[in-house]
Formats: structure tokens, C-alpha cells, sequence
């Protein structure tokens, strides 16, 4: 049987992997919030991952209403499923928003004109609108570094890093499923067994 340090040790890995490589299940996890009392979920991608911190992040539009739900209440859960590990992960922690600080510049400067576009687009996300499209801005302008449209991308342009509070693992078997519960407090994580 595997030590619970071993497993959390994984788990970090996993996430890491997931955070840089586009492919990766762990890439595109569910992020559920607050809202008016109820939970919202939705996909995201995941771009930061910081084991030593218990950290991981996302980008998103300022303009969402992800950030508003954040702002009133910074709970946020999250769900990944590793397909070819077998593995679920429910993490739980608390969400902080980055828009105007040295954790917003570093994660800007890793997005792409083609990434950076999207933050420009016209109407806001979840606008109403008369019709299916949006505008956004011409892709040759973010290639050429165009400091208006840059400008423009860059104010709604916002990033979230969560501290990782709880780690839920399932490993998924036909000799029978197993389940860890992990707990963060004072930096220092704990784990125990529980029925899967």
C-alpha cells in the first residue's frame, strides 16, 4: 500500500504536469464558486502550480462573474480527472484576484497574443447580447505589440491564485477504490485514509 506522503507527493506532481502541458487531463479542471448562495461551476485552465506554497492559479477575464463571485466570497473548489490515472482530485481553498501587482505582470507576460486577444473581446463576459459574436481585437495588433490594443487586453486581464486548503484523492481500481483526505494548517499537511 502506498504512504500518504508518497500519494501528496504525486498529487503535486500531477498538478504541475497538468499546468504546463496542454493535453493533460489535469489541464482544463472544473472551478466551482459562490454565488448568491449556490454553487457555479465551470472550466478553466490551469496555469500556475506552486507545491511548496500549496498554491494554484488560473487567468481570467476581470470582467467575469467568476470575479465577482471571488470578491464576495473567495471559497472556490475545484475538480480534476486524470482519464488515463484513474485519479480524482477535489481541492478546496481560498481564491485571492490579481490584476495590478507583480503575481498579474508575471502571468501576463506568459500569455500569447493570441490569449491576450480574448481579454479584449467586446461585449464583457456574460453580457447580454442581440447576437452570437463578439468583437476582439485584430490579432496582427497584439503580434505587433500595438500599445493601445495592448493596453486595452491588459486592463481586464486578471489572475487567480488559490492557497490550497484540503486535497481530496480517489484512485479509481478493480481491486477496490482507495481514498485520502489531506488537510493544510500552519503550512503543514495531514493525511488520513477514508472509505472510498
Amino acid at each position: 500500500m502506498q504512504k500518504l506522503s508518497d500519494i501528496l507527493e504525486e498529487v503535486w506532481t500531477a498538478l504541475t504536469i497538468g499546468s504546463t502541458t496542454s493535453r493533460d487531463p489535469f489541464h482544463t479542471p472544473t472551478v466551482a464558486t459562490v454565488r448568491h448562495g449556490k454553487p457555479v461551476s465551470r472550466t478553466v485552465v490551469l496555469r500556475f502550480v506552486d507545491p511548496a506554497l500549496s498554491v494554484l492559479g488560473f487567468n481570467t477575464d476581470l470582467r467575469s462573474a467568476k470575479c465577482q463571485d471571488l470578491e464576495n466570497n473567495p471559497a472556490i473548489a475545484w475538480h480534476f480527472y486524470g482519464r488515463g490515472r484513474k485519479v480524482q482530485l477535489r481541492i478546496r481553498g481560498t481564491a485571492s484576484i490579481h490584476s495590478d501587482d507583480d503575481v498579474a505582470r508575471a502571468a501576463w507576460d506568459e500569455v500569447t497574443p493570441l490569449g491576450r486577444r480574448c481579454y479584449g473581446q467586446s461585449p464583457g463576459p456574460g453580457t447580454p447580447t442581440e447576437r452570437a459574436g463578439i468583437a476582439l481585437p485584430d490579432l496582427a495588433d497584439l503580434e505587433s505589440d500595438d500599445p493601445s490594443v495592448l493596453a486595452l487586453c491588459r486592463s481586464n486581464f486578471g489572475t487567480v491564485r488559490c492557497t490550497v486548503e484540503e486535497i481530496e484523492w480517489l484512485h479509481l481500481r478493480f481491486q477496490g477504490h482507495q481514498r485520502a483526505l489531506f488537510n493544510r494548517a500552519d503550512s503543514a499537511w495531514t493525511g488520513r485514509w477514508v472509505a472510498p
